[in-house]
């Protein structure tokens, strides 16, 4: 646009000097009528259109005018659907919230299960137990020797436990835990990883049940868990049931969701309550090493606290050796009270299955009440006071939630 300006003016300043040579004799050529001045735009114009610099100067001028309406007519068609799109009160109209991006248009039959995230742990926190009011304490712990051999003649004066650091000063019941009736829950690992020891791990659980249960007062169910994990058989004191369900066990799948199977197995067990006071136990048969689980070992932990549940892992390998599996599953039993018991080869399997059902009816039960009323998480101690070196395995915590 510079570029014609100047050619214009340059032509008129180029006319207006030879009009001024030419004199008097001008004023009554042509160029003096009434339409003197009209030719010669007309005539300057012609000849600034002629430059092909004013010719590009005009192309791109257009240009520039073009895609600015077009882009100014875009914006506009966006914010008019934008504005039909939302209401007055600022959220979105229903056509909007029933767009595909909505989150509750995914179908929930196409995800798996999820736990509830208002009654489990994050994956970065210990592992608790959830209760809405807590008005008294329940706990359960076994104590053995240097050796392993669990020591039974405790008194209520051995024992000091404590609540957020602080010392409980009275026990609302201190006794053997050896009559509780027992709701067990018996985990079989069917994986490949495992396959070629299954029917002697089949065996030593059926006997297992034979010692343990007591007819008509324990109750236990049997699940395999491998890719995927299946309740062979639910809660029953029918030892005949129970039996027949491990005899049926396969793998279901290629994998192994071990947290999975135990977060279920664990959140199908409702909290004590009441008068009636139960000893619940989680058996697990496996080598630990998870693979396809959703959730995470502090799920498991915080389910099986939340229900006051008790994990004994069992395994099979040299003793020579301590795997991450091994960590995993020292891990579990240490949080929620139970203990990892290590099976050299399947030829001790009956014999690992014998302690752990003489720890289940050696045990110690005490309730208290909260010696703080500050809801969140209370950490737990217990500690004995005899002149031997005595091993306390006891769940580590309890969360009080406010009422």
């Amino acid at each position: 646009m510079w570029g014609s300006s100047a050619s214009v003016h340059t032509a008129g300043h180029a006319i207006a000097c030879l009009l001024a040579n030419r004199g008097p004799n001008v004023a009554g050529s042509s160029l003096c009528g009434p339409y003197s001045g009209t030719g010669i735009a007309l005539k300057l114009l012609w000849w600034a259109a002629d430059k092909s610099c004013v010719q590009r100067w005009a192309l791109i001028a257009g240009l520039s005018l073009a895609l600015g309406g077009a882009t100014l007519v875009g914006i506009g068609e966006w914010a008019a659907s934008h504005v039909e799109n939302t209401a007055v009160d600022g959220r979105p109209s229903a056509g909007f919230a029933n767009s595909s991006f909505s989150p509750s248009r995914v179908s929930p039959s196409s995800l798996p299960d999820l736990p509830d995230p208002s009654d489990h742990l994050p994956a970065n926190s210990p592992g608790y137990t959830f209760r809405h009011d807590v008005p008294e304490v329940r706990l359960q712990f076994t104590v053995a020797d240097e050796r392993g051999r669990l020591v039974n003649d405790l008194t209520s004066g051995d024992v000091r436990v404590f609540d957020n650091q602080s010392p409980v000063l009275h026990f609302n019941e201190f006794e053997r835990d050896d009559d509780l009736p027992l709701e067990l829950g018996l985990l079989l690992d069917t994986s490949d990883s495992v396959k070629r020891v299954l029917p002697q791990e089949k065996r030593a659980a059926i006997e297992f049940l034979d010692q343990v249960m007591r007819p008509r007062t324990d109750n236990a169910f049997v699940v395999a868990f491998g890719g995927d994990y299946k309740t062979w058989q639910g809660s029953t004191s029918d030892r005949q049931r129970l039996i027949e369900a491990i005899d049926r066990m396969k793998e279901p799948g290629w994998g192994t969701r071990v947290f999975d199977a135990l977060y279920a197995a664990c959140s199908g067990q409702p909290a004590s309550g009441g008068d009636k006071t139960v000893h619940r136990v989680m058996i697990v048969l496996t080598d630990g090493d998870d693979t396809d689980s959703l959730h995470t070992l502090n799920d498991v932990i915080a389910a099986a606290q939340r229900s006051e549940i008790q994990i004994y892992p069992l395994t099979i390998h040299s003793r020579k050796i301590f795997t991450r599996g091994d960590g995993v599953l020292k891990r579990l039993a240490d949080s929620t009270g139970g203990e990892l018991y290590i099976a050299a080869s399947v030829r001790e399997l009956a014999a690992a299955f014998a302690q752990i059902g003489r720890d289940l009816r050696t045990q110690y039960y005490i309730s208290f009440p909260p010696q703080q009323s500050t809801p969140g998480y209370h950490s737990l101690r217990v500690e004995v006071r005899t002149p031997k070196r005595l091993e306390v395995h006891a769940r580590q915590g309890y969360y009080a939630l406010q009422e």
